[in-house]
């Protein structure tokens, strides 16, 4: 690991370091910061599936380009009984004769490119991946998820209101999140979706820093694909539970 890396991989764990403080024990808070330095490790290592999940399936994968570039589209499907967290998904966008255009294996990449924030029980997401970059028009994406760990604590409420497209010719969007629980989430993730006759045709995503319990929080973002006349479907996965 670079000097750079290995930088950036000691201040993530300080500022986990810090946000694991209060009422927790010793071995709690060991046990968190040992599952925090893994993730950490993995996010600048690159993603790698070594073991695919048992608890969740892909129903969906779609890849969707314009003149601004491409995103994918993967709906998941919970099949446990328990909300799942930080789940990995492995995604290959290949172009029209097969050949792979595109991987989210890349090390540095943000963990919400590599994972799907959560998955409530017996629930469906869709994760949206907006910086496909690739030398070709791509046709089709592969999808794979990871074993993830099990939520503990009941899961937060967040609900996104008025989604719709404000500027049709750029594809931008907006809308409200509310944190209907009395948990803050930091870095939430918002997923909207385009469907039309069916099927994805554009996607976008955009990235809340901190969203206070009980509060509504704007957002903008840009759709990737083709949005007139389709119809919009938001979600925002919470990232932390009580």
């Amino acid at each position: 690991m670079s000097r750079r890396r290995a930088g950036l991989a000691l201040a993530a764990l300080a500022a986990l370091t810090v946000a694991l403080g209060g009422c927790e024990t010793t071995a709690e808070k060991s046990a968190k910061l040992e599952k925090a330095a893994k993730r950490v490790a993995l996010v600048h290592a690159g993603l790698s599936i070594k073991r695919a999940s048992r608890q969740a399936k892909v129903l969906e994968a779609t890849v969707v380009h314009g003149s601004e570039g491409a995103a994918a589209a993967v709906t998941v499907r919970n099949l446990s009984s328990r909300a799942l967290v930080s789940v990995p998904i492995a995604i290959t966008v290949k172009g029209a004769r097969g050949q792979t255009l595109y991987q989210n294996n890349a090390a540095g990449l943000e963990t919400a490119l590599t994972h799907v924030p959560s998955i409530p029980a017996h629930g469906t997401v869709t994760w949206v991946n907006d910086q496909v970059g690739s030398a070709g028009e791509p046709a089709s994406v592969i999808a794979e998820l990871g074993e993830a760990s099990t939520a503990s604590g009941p899961e937060p409420q967040i609900e996104v209101q008025g989604t719709r497209v404000t500027e049709a010719s750029t594809g931008e969007a907006s809308g409200t999140v509310r944190n209907g629980s009395s948990v803050a989430q930091g870095k939430l993730v918002v997923y909207v979706t385009a469907r039309k006759g069916g099927r994805i045709v554009a996607a976008g995503r955009a990235l809340l820093t901190h969203v206070a319990p009980g509060a509504s929080v704007p957002f903008d973002l840009y759709l990737t694909g083709g949005a007139g006349g389709a119809s919009l479907q938001a979600g925002a996965p919470p990232t932390t539970f009580g």
